[in-house]
């Protein structure tokens, strides 16, 4: 969701007397609220795991559509063909469903790339790169309607209310407005990913040690864990949020950090949304098309054979994020440290 904002922007900025509607899953809802380039949400829970919960009121006209599975696609497909949309703008990169439910709703100009055999249920279609970035790929299908050239630069809708929030949160951990920031993000989807957590305690000890710093965590509820192990595994005195905020919540926390230590991930992303440098560290995917977007970051990834290989199971011994060592992310750290 983050790395296609610059293709919501450019599209209202294309059309600007357009009612723009985008289909979401229930787990980017809240965070696309606030975007401004877009006049509806539709949410589309294809697997009824949000049933029965109240839907955030606040900012957009919501339409929640819950579907048994086996004929989730056929009711969605005619609710569109009921709306009258003129244009499906197809993002997502690979999903064939994708393609079929706007061809099913009879939507007369349907545009996408034509992978994975979908170009049959489009109108217009291109071929897909995967030898350039995530944003850029999206940008491309623009160029089926005449939009070229446009900002690529990423934005984050969070509020000044989840600025307060995140506030409150500093304070009740004794943080002040000079301290200096440097949070680390030691989650990621894929365990493939994930940088040993005895090596992220290692860094935060050797930065606590030497430079008068506060270091923060951050992650999800569900990686509670990894920050109750990190602080097992060194004595050092940081501040652990993991769980602590929600997505938008998230980006304004990342935006008060003079830098941010991530493997691939989405806060990774956020993080280049909000312009604060990150230090990046890659094993399994490729920084061509997944390092954080935009200038003042660095990457971090070693030459292993396997690498990129885009598995989520690793039968090498996670050769390419055992190649990270910490003294060589210490040593980029104190590159960016104002002093």
């Amino acid at each position: 969701m983050i790395l296609l904002t610059p293709t919501l922007r450019a599209l209202r900025h294309a059309y600007k007397n357009s009612h723009i509607t985008m289909l979401v899953r229930p787990l980017v809802q809240k965070l696309l609220l606030d975007n401004p380039y877009l006049d509806d949400l539709m949410i589309y829970d294809k697997h009824g795991e949000d049933r029965g919960i109240p839907l955030n009121k606040g900012g957009k006209g919501v339409v929640k559509l819950l579907h048994p599975r086996l004929r989730r696609d056929f009711q969605l497909s005619q609710r569109l063909r009921e709306l009258r949309f003129d244009l499906a703008v197809v993002l997502h990169p690979n999903s064939i469903r994708s393609a079929l439910i706007p061809c099913l709703a009879r939507i007369p100009e349907r545009i996408g790339t034509r992978i994975n055999g979908r170009g049959i249920f489009l109108t217009r279609s291109l071929n897909d790169r995967d030898d350039i970035h995530e944003v850029e790929r999206y940008l491309r299908v623009l160029k089926l309607i005449g939009i070229s050239n446009p900002n690529p630069k990423l934005e984050f809708w969070h509020t000044m209310e989840d600025r307060r929030v995140v506030e409150r949160i500093f304070a009740a951990s004794g943080i002040s407005n000079a301290d200096i920031l440097i949070g680390v993000n030691p989650g990621t989807t894929w365990e493939t990913k994930r940088w040993e957590l005895e090596r992220f305690a290692a860094v935060i000890d050797a930065l606590l040690k030497k430079y008068k710093v506060r270091v923060v965590l951050t992650g999800s509820p569900a990686e509670k864990p990894l920050g109750d192990r990190i602080q097992e595994l060194t004595s050092a005195e940081f501040v652990n949020l993991i769980g602590q905020t929600d997505l938008r919540q998230l980006g304004a926390l990342i935006e008060r950090m003079s830098f941010y230590i991530t493997c691939d991930s989405g806060p990774m992303h956020i993080a280049a949304a909000v312009n604060t440098p990150t230090i990046a560290l890659f094993g399994p995917t490729s920084p061509i098309r997944h390092a954080p977007y935009g200038t003042g970051h660095v990457v971090i990834q070693k030459q292993v054979e396997c690498s990129p290989c885009y598995e989520r199971t690793c039968s090498r011994n996670h050769e390419c994020m055992k190649a990270i060592e910490v003294k060589e992310v210490v040593q980029h750290v104190e590159n960016l440290l104002p002093f």
